[in-house]
């Protein structure tokens, strides 16, 4: 679950008269990864494909055509047809379908060119309705010009008093478009004037005819033309609705057809052999070996080329002092090796969090899965950010729906951490800061507001007792406890830290070995413990509690000493950048504070609005009032609701992003892809 599972690499051989159910049974096994076929390898070239992919294409063709004119949504159309019942009627099916799409689809094509026309030449029109000429009168001239277009201002009195009079001016009743005819030598100085007045051209319509006859004959053939298309939208309905589904399983089983018959392009061969290379899970490789055994008894040939390490080969000295961050990736082109596809396996609950382990990257194949970090500390840290019963509630429910509803990976992400973050919201609540929509449940002082007071009821501040532990309403709360819970964050990072650190041990444990680690990890893993030692406890104890600073307290010395040691061992590992590395160990520490300062922001909110809809209006205990203060309460903790949503959860997965995964993950490995068949629209009997 943490490590990917290992991955063996297999090389088959056989025959090409065995190539289609050797295919076959490549995709019935479903846990092969093709290896791409280098032409390079001597005595063999690139495969071809099967004859069946060049018909599967043509019809493949016909049928993306014809669901692109029937405008087929493949998500309104989730009949499963079996595939008995399509493959053999295809071309019955296809040719049946075209035929009565032929006719239809053409009329619809020709209408809608027509009406497009039309509508065109109308709007054309549209400006010179208002103007009584024939069309025919606005060209033909060789002494005068026409300008027509829209004006901001009329400008008649100026153009007859700047052309002498020789001009004739048109325009309609509201005076922003005009039709001026002027002489060739006097154009210029027109057009000057045009100008001045915000003129934009447009072009004269051709033709012959006055333009509001003409733009009303236009009007009554769109009228019908609408009318029209409507009819033949109404046949192409019919047809989709008729049609839809075989042409959505015909789709699917013609591009299974394909891919399969493709797949000699990712082989390699030669005149009489194919050869394939491809990754298996190791665990995999014995149940390939016999299915092909059981099927063609020697005739295939199966080897096993590598169980694939986890140790990473660097090929120079250059390469491994870029794996160590001593070079930069623009000074050393470091030789990629070919990468080993990745499968991860998780519970449902983990798996639902793989969405955000991928929205970054995909994990390496000789590195932890961070997955399951993400499950954890992802839902904790929003839980913890949010901390109010009120809101947690929602978010559950939100996210319970969602998980039920969504299908898409984006949606159903956002529906996980929803769910879980309010599960995390609601025991935060209720257990840790006490409080719902901002209000305690037990106010510390008698003035103070709290759920007790609002309902009237006693409720217990003490739930149970294990031992000498009482399990309370609330220990904290926001506003009031800011010091040790900006503490408690402090440790938590302390925390999240290490665990980064010990994963990233381990990581470099199983690629370079211990010595390796010890030098790259282990001495960063001492020095946060340094840190911890030596801020977090000598630090708090001489700042905050007012201790007298002693410099041989034990938590001091030693923290200092892991400091050191550890220093000395990461700039063996890593160089000088070891030193300039060195402060952000706090700062690293210190982002864990946005843990409580999202919680206290949203608490003083929660808190402004209480005072203003509970305090303010609704006290005076008039029902206008007190709707009034309902609506403000709601309103505003709707606000904080959405907020957090965007604050809480963009933080919490900023925590894993830039602070865990930085300790350990690398990220950019390739994801395991078998080749297998995914049906939505067939099944097989």
């Amino acid at each position: 679950m943490l490590l990917p599972e290992p991955m063996s690499k297999i090389l088959v051989v056989g025959t090409k008269d065995r190539l289609p159910a050797s295919i076959e049974l490549l995709y019935g096994l479903e846990n092969v990864h093709v290896v791409d076929f280098s032409p390079d390898e001597e005595g063999f070239s690139l495969g071809s494909p099967l004859p069946a992919a060049s018909d599967a294409s043509h019809k493949l063709l016909k049928l993306r055509s014809m669901e692109k004119d029937l405008e087929v949504d493949e998500a309104e159309f989730k009949e499963k047809v079996p595939i008995s019942k399509i493959a053999p009627t295809i071309d019955t099916s296809i040719e049946q379908i075209e035929t009565e799409m032929q006719g239809t689809v053409a009329s619809k094509a020709a209408k809608q060119a027509r009406l497009t026309e039309a509508q065109s030449k109308k709007a054309l029109l549209e400006p010179f309705r208002a103007i009584d000429l024939d069309l025919a009168l606005y060209k033909g001239y060789q002494n005068i010009d026409v300008m027509a277009g829209h004006v901001h201002t009329n400008p008649e009195a100026q153009l007859n008093e700047a052309l002498g009079g020789e001009m004739e001016l048109f325009s309609n009743p509201d005076g922003n478009f005009i039709v001026a005819f002027v002489p060739v030598a006097k154009a210029d100085e027109a057009q000057r004037i045009l100008v001045q007045n915000g003129f934009t051209e447009v072009p004269v319509p051709e033709g012959t005819g006055k333009p509001e006859q003409l733009a009303s004959a236009l009007e009554t053939e769109i009228s019908g033309l609408e009318k029209e298309l409507e009819a033949v939208e109404k046949n192409i309905e019919q047809l989709r609705e008729k049609y839809a589904n075989t042409i959505l399983a015909s789709d699917e089983h013609l591009s299974i057809v394909v891919e399969k018959a493709e797949l000699p392009l990712r082989m390699g061969a030669s005149e009489h052999a194919f050869v394939l290379e491809a990754w298996v899970p190791t665990a995999e490789v014995d149940k390939v070996k016999k299915a092909f055994s059981d099927k063609f008894q020697d005739n295939i040939y199966i080897e096993v080329l590598e169980d694939k390490a986890r140790v990473d080969v660097h090929e120079s000295e250059e390469e491994m002092k870029m794996e160590a961050g001593l070079s930069t990736a623009e000074a050393v082109a470091v030789p990629m090796s070919e990468e080993t596809p990745v499968k991860t396996s998780h519970k449902r609950t983990v798996d639902r969090f793989t969405f955000f382990t991928k929205l970054l990257s995909t994990p390496r194949y000789n590195e932890i899965d961070p997955t399951i970090t993400v499950a954890i500390f992802f839902p904790m840290f929003f839980g913890l950010m949010v901390g109010d019963v009120g809101y947690g509630i929602p978010f559950t429910i939100l996210g319970f729906l969602g998980l039920k509803r969504c299908t898409s990976k984006e949606w159903r992400g956002i529906a996980t951490m929803l769910f879980y973050g309010g599960i995390w919201s609601i025991i935060f609540g209720l257990f840790l800061y006490g409080d719902m929509f901002g209000i305690e449940f037990h106010a510390a002082h008698a003035t103070e507001l709290s759920w007790s007071a609002l309902l009237g009821i006693e409720i217990p501040r003490v739930l149970f007792n294990f031992g000498d532990f009482a399990l309370q309403l609330g220990y904290y709360t926001k506003l009031g406890s800011v010091k040790i819970l900006l503490y408690i964050s402090l440790w938590i990072g302390v925390v999240h830290l290490l665990i980064g650190l010990c994963l990233g041990f381990y990581n470099q444990t199983i690629r370079h070995g211990l010595k390796h680690a010890m030098v790259e990890k282990l001495s960063w893993i001492m020095i946060m413990v340094g840190f911890a030692l030596v801020a977090l406890i000598f630090m708090i104890n001489v700042l905050i509690r007012g201790y007298d600073p002693n410099l041989t307290d034990p938590t001091f010395v030693v923290g200092i000493v892991l400091i050191v040691i550890g220093l000395v061992m990461a700039v063996k590992g890593e160089g000088g950048k070891a030193i300039i590395e060195l402060p952000e160990v706090m700062s690293n520490v210190l982002s864990y504070t946005r843990l409580i300062a999202i919680g206290m922001s949203k608490a003083g909110m929660a808190l402004a609005f209480n005072f203003i809809a509970i305090e303010l209006i609704a006290s005076s205990g008039d029902v206008i009032m007190l709707v009034l203060g309902l609506l403000v309460f709601v309103i505003g903790h709707l606000m904080i609701f959405i907020l957090a949503i965007l604050s809480a959860g963009l933080h919490a997965i900023r925590l894993q992003y830039v602070e865990l995964f930085n300790k350990f993950y690398e990220g950019g490995g390739l994801e395991f892809n078998p080749l297998r068949v995914i049906r939505k629209h067939t099944t097989e009997e």
